[in-house]
């Protein structure tokens, strides 16, 4: 999908579609990494991508995870 929310079709075997529609309204929490996982907003599925999409378009990374789920449990798990 792109900034305007059309949908992009990519011929990858890498490529990951797109949620169903009955995800899109699933809550999210959108994150940013610097030496620890930083929640910035909570959201639905649909406006993450959105957001996602737009930060990467700025240069910037940001990460969805699901709303019940904190990756800073996660970060010395494989050390």
């Amino acid at each position: 999908m792109d900034s305007t929310g059309k949908v992009l079709i990519v011929n990858s075997s890498w490529y990951l579609p797109m949620p169903l529609k009955e995800y899109a309204m699933s809550r999210v929490t959108v994150y940013f990494y610097n030496d620890e996982w930083i929640p910035i907003k909570y959201c639905f599925l649909e406006k993450a991508i959105m957001l996602h999409q737009k930060a990467k378009l700025e240069g910037k990374e940001i990460l969805l995870f699901p709303a019940d789920l904190d990756p800073n449990e996660f970060l010395n798990s494989f050390n």
